[in-house]
């Protein structure tokens, strides 16, 4: 029996799991034009791509490439994937109140991911450069409301109604109530104390996704 190929086996191992090929890509960070290059053996998976190519189809990066190893029964190892609505920051706005059920329902664009998420987890486009050098404009996270805010954590937070990603910093705590503020990285963007703004925390980071170039 002939062995199969490297494209063969990441088409086999992605339809055995459900994917299709822009869900695998968005799980990746590239776009389906890539995986589908990878599957006709145009190109070849590389570093990063394939390290996460590899996760999200159970299996190693020896066997995608050499067909070396074994890949893990999917009957044995269920793989749950969550589609996160992908927004843009002013729709993140609406997102902690009554507009969250349309968005939900009206997203286009979704992060999908393996990690245990609630229903209300989204995720946003990062605008501007004020988390560099840790965070780029372009790189794309996913929040998890249901997450407890932490000192020293990435947050989405809604500011004077408009939505920025921050480190959430406690100061003290009042009438059972924090007094904190949220800093960027980057010190040429100021940090915003609670006690001087309207500061609503909307999520937790739980993944960073970067667009890698393709191939």
């Amino acid at each position: 029996m002939m062995k199969e190929s490297m494209g063969e086996r990441i088409r086999t191992r992605r339809k055995a799991l459900a994917y299709t090929q822009q869900a695998l890509a968005s799980g990746i960070g590239v776009s389906h034009v890539a995986v589908s290059q990878w599957e006709k053996e145009e190109t070849v998976p590389r570093g990063e791509n394939l390290l996460r190519l590899a996760e999200l189809l159970q299996c190693t990066p020896a066997w995608i490439i050499d067909g070396d190893g074994e890949v893990f029964d999917h009957a044995t190892h269920p793989h749950a994937v969550t589609a996160v609505p992908l927004l843009s920051l002013a729709q993140a706005a609406g997102w902690s109140g009554e507009e969250r059920l349309r968005l939900q329902t009206q997203a286009t664009h979704f992060l999908y991911s393996d990690t245990p998420l609630s229903d209300g987890a989204l995720a946003v486009t990062l605008e501007d450069a004020a988390m560099q050098p840790d965070f780029r404009p372009g790189d794309r996270l996913i929040f998890e409301p249901a997450l407890e805010a932490k000192p020293g954590v990435v947050v989405l937070a809604l500011v004077n109604s408009h939505v920025q990603v921050r480190i959430y910093r406690v100061h003290e705590q009042r009438n059972d109530a924090p007094v904190f503020s949220l800093r960027p990285l980057n010190p040429d963007f100021p940090a915003l104390h609670s006690e001087d703004n309207q500061l609503q925390i909307i999520g937790t980071l739980v993944e960073l996704r970067r667009r890698m170039s393709q191939g």
